[in-house]
């Protein structure tokens, strides 16, 4: 009976482990526990990097993105596609024309990339409805 129990909390304790590694390798932390100034500033990173901005580029799009994430952080906020357009207005205006291709480039990827998260979850609620009716008619 020991051994079971030692067992079954090794089980438990590797993965929670593996887990918690897991998430430090991937370096993703929820955007729901970050701040707004820490969501900026973790976007103005991404896109320094992505688009090799200048430093006077930065200060320019940390002042728009801080603006955008504090606005996000009020609850009642609802992002339509007015605001996405007019913020993406003002980058374009920052960033050289080979930057904003690379920009362009780079939202095409995302808005692809979120089409196929969503494709997923319906697949997976829709499987999740044929099992459960599945099981229904098998009572």
């Amino acid at each position: 009976m020991k051994k079971l129990i030692v067992a079954a909390l090794l089980v438990v304790g590797l993965s929670t482990f593996a887990q918690v590694e897991n998430q430090e390798k991937e370096g993703k932390e929820p955007m729901e526990k970050m701040s707004p100034g820490e969501r900026a500033e973790k976007a103005l990173k991404r896109m320094t990097k992505e688009l090799k901005l200048t430093d006077a580029q930065q200060k320019q799009l940390k002042v728009i993105i801080a603006e955008q994430e504090a606005k996000r952080a009020d609850v009642n906020f609802k992002p339509n596609k007015e605001d996405r357009l007019a913020i993406n207005e003002k980058i374009s205006k920052i960033l050289t024309p080979e930057q904003n291709s690379t920009w362009d480039k780079i939202q095409e990827e995302r808005k692809e990339k979120m089409k196929e998260k969503m494709k997923e979850k319906r697949e997976e609620r829709k499987n999740k409805k044929e099992e459960k009716a599945e099981k229904t008619e098998d009572k």
